[in-house]
């Protein structure tokens, strides 16, 4: 085989796996930041309760756990018994103090309502950076 191909020297492997070893610590530590980033978002938001006002109103109290006094927007979907998504909002939580608040809203709904969640709090600066 080595009359056929040749040797390669071993400089040549070493050099390969150097390269592949660093690629992969690139690659490694970029998976880690993006995890961390994700793990530890500047703003939170859970449903802390809801109630079925009518069959195409409900009312729900949100805790906002935020590190600025930036505007909020989260994400809101209400599902029937059927798993249906009878209503998708986005609620806005207005400027204020950096920490924890509790905040009420109310959302329109096709039918009624059996359940609620509260999904992609952000701020809502992020939101005309995503749309411009």
């Amino acid at each position: 085989m080595e009359e056929r191909y040749g040797v390669r020297p071993p400089r040549h492997r070493t050099l390969t796996l150097g390269a592949v070893a660093g690629a992969a610590a690139v690659a490694l530590g970029w998976l880690l930041w993006v995890a961390w980033i994700h793990a530890t978002p500047d703003v939170r938001g859970e449903l802390r309760s809801f109630s079925v006002v009518s069959e195409h109103q409900v009312d729900l109290v949100i805790d906002i756990q935020r590190t600025q006094g930036a505007s909020v927007l989260c994400m809101v979907k209400a599902q029937a018994s059927d798993h249906v998504i009878v209503a998708e909002d986005e609620i806005e939580v207005p400027l204020g103090e950096a920490g924890n608040l509790v905040f009420e809203a109310t959302i329109e709904t096709e039918r009624e309502a059996t359940s609620v969640t509260v999904t992609d709090c952000r701020y809502e600066a992020l939101r005309s950076w995503r749309l411009g």
